[in-house]
């Protein structure tokens, strides 16, 4: 969600955030408020639309964001949705981490998280030196794979103190 609250700041754009809390959480999915029962969702005249994926790419193509042609879009959906792999790999890590999950987190961090921030996170530093737009997607405008990007390093900096020391 952070991304998409990103990309609304940056496009200078009205949001009007509701934040649910825990206790009310039950009662949203009893009533069937949002599409699929999770968050986040944003609506638009009337109309819910859920999944992060979806909403940010709503948002990027509405805002600007999505790329100037098809290629381009693609090129920066590709980046985005790999960034979104490397999250998904250590997902049972996180939720441990954060005290959502089972397990221990120091094993998990050893035996999920670190064997894929080695493999994910060189591909970031080479994107950067062979960019000659600055932006990791490569793309002449920022996109919204670079919101996603930088939104999400700064969460995993969070995280792990030591995320960034693979790039020294």
């Amino acid at each position: 969600g952070e991304c998409i609250r990103m990309m609304f700041a940056i496009a200078g754009m009205p949001l009007e955030e509701v934040r649910v809390q825990v206790h009310d959480w039950e009662g949203m999915v009893k009533n069937k408020v949002t599409p699929f029962d999770d968050l986040p969702m944003l609506e638009v005249d009337g109309v819910k639309l859920g999944q992060s994926p979806a909403i940010l790419r709503y948002v990027a193509r509405e805002f600007g964001f999505a790329g100037s042609d098809s290629f381009t879009t693609a090129v920066a959906d590709s980046l985005a949705d790999w960034y979104a792999d490397f999250v998904t790999t250590f997902g049972d890590w996180h939720l441990s981490n954060i005290g959502f999950g089972p397990g221990d987190k120091d094993a998990l961090y050893e035996s999920l998280y670190l064997p894929a921030k080695d493999k994910y996170l060189p591909f970031l530093e080479a994107a950067l030196m062979k960019t000659s737009t600055g932006w990791y997607a490569n793309t002449p405008e920022l996109s919204h794979a670079d919101v996603f990007i930088a939104a999400n390093l700064e969460w995993l900096l969070r995280l792990d103190k030591n995320a960034c020391k693979i790039f020294e």
